[in-house]
């Protein structure tokens, strides 16, 4: 162990601290940290999880989208920079949403004021108060508040080790919370257990505040796809149970499967949005199956009635055979990136609904754009379309659902 050691300091000892550091701010260190750190230091749990790292382009299209969508249909002209939008990505891993969410800030406060001296103030109560996270796993939670507190250094706007005045001596923080999303949003029905640590007991409760009592207008990321049985569905109070409602007395499906982690934050995030708040935006990117699979038609139809809007984005991928773009091309999945991970091999879309009042039915925009077979073209031509209008989706064709008018139908040509 001595000699384990000895090595892994002689290691540390010839990083170029100063390159490395620079590596983190370009993003292009951080990534290391995520997908090859967990299949390295528990690959089971990596599985179990379903944990894929996000490609920047796909974070920035997603917030840019939820960016626009906040201002042309919930009337907030400054967006995610509006005091507010209250932010909450779920499952955010080592950060990158939040990052991309504190930079759209940033470059909207700019536009605004210019670099006056309420930007960095403003900039970092946004960071404290109103953009969170919440994460499962202590590795990228670490990760994110080093991202963050490193963003907010090059803004200009530091977190710093000690407040004036009352709460002197208490150090300042992100809204980064080690805590199981799932869970936690209405009081327990009993008396919590202890944590070892008061340090562990001060994070739940920060958490538990941001659950059950901070006006939640956005939610997003990129939640796990794996099945997983990490938590009961009596600790997540039948969390899942409304989707599965009717299924097999008014559908006739007798087998499905809604144990995906995906499904489950799915649900979150309707319930806070849709029954809670009654008004704002989810954006996730997810597993494709929720689209096209009869098991979610219950799902579909809670969706397509409970908002607004809803946009789709097929990203295709196929973890059974290759898909081909139509080129001939073998098309690789949207998240690859070169020399680092093929990305996952499941069919993949982006998702935006939106809650702007009271709804009978969701307007319902798809769009499925293959026409590339590199992962970074293909990332690339999302970005490009954000000049793109609604109209330019046309409405959803070939896809197993549950139409908002209420007839039930489960294939439209």
């Amino acid at each position: 162990m001595e000699e384990l050691l000895s090595l892994t300091g002689e290691v540390l000892n010839r990083v170029d601290t100063a390159a490395f550091f620079e590596r983190f701010e370009e993003d292009t260190a951080v990534q290391y940290f995520y997908e090859p750190f967990l299949e390295a230091f528990d690959p089971e749990l990596r599985k179990q999880l379903g944990v894929w790292y996000t490609p920047r382009e796909i974070v920035r299209y997603m917030v840019e989208r939820v960016d626009t969508v906040l201002r042309t249909e919930l009337g907030l002209p400054s967006g995610l920079a509006d005091p507010n939008v209250y932010v909450l990505d779920p499952a955010c891993g080592t950060g990158a949403y939040l990052v991309e969410v504190l930079d759209r800030i940033h470059r909207t406060l700019k536009e605004e004021r210019g670099e006056d001296a309420l930007t960095p103030h403003q900039l970092k109560q946004a960071a404290k108060e109103r953009v969170f996270g919440f994460e499962i796993l202590p590795a990228p939670y670490v990760i994110a508040h080093l991202q963050l507190g490193m963003y907010l250094q090059r803004a200009k706007a530091p977190l710093t080790d000690e407040n004036a005045g009352e709460h002197a001596g208490k150090r300042e923080r992100a809204g980064v919370y080690l805590t199981n999303a799932l869970t936690g949003w209405e009081p327990p029905d009993k008396q919590k257990a202890q944590l070892p640590f008061q340090e562990f007991e001060e994070e739940r409760e920060e958490a538990d505040t941001v659950k059950r009592d901070k006006p939640i207008l956005v939610v997003l990321g990129n939640p796990p796809y794996n099945a997983f049985a990490g938590v009961s569905p009596t600790e997540e109070d039948g969390l899942v149970e409304p989707y599965k409602e009717g299924l097999i007395k008014d559908w006739g499906i007798k087998k499905f499967n809604l144990d995906d982690l995906y499904i489950r934050f799915f649900r979150l995030a309707e319930r806070r949005i849709a029954e809670k708040s009654q008004r704002g935006v989810v954006c996730f990117i997810s597993n494709m199956s929720w689209v096209r699979e009869p098991s979610f038609v219950v799902l579909r139809k809670h969706l397509f009635n409970a908002f607004n809007k809803v946009w789709i984005e097929n990203l295709h991928g196929n973890r059974k055979i290759s898909e081909y773009a139509p080129d001939g091309r073998t098309s690789e999945t949207v998240f690859a990136v070169a020399g680092f991970s093929p990305g996952i091999q499941q069919g993949v879309a982006t998702t935006l609904w939106v809650k702007s009042g009271d709804c009978s039915g969701a307007k319902v925009l798809f769009r499925d754009d293959h026409t590339e077979a590199k992962a970074e073209d293909r990332r690339r031509g999302l970005l490009d379309s954000l000049n793109e209008k609604a109209e330019d989706y046309g409405p959803l064709r070939g896809i197993a659902q549950q139409w908002p008018d209420g007839k039930a139908r489960r294939r439209v040509d």
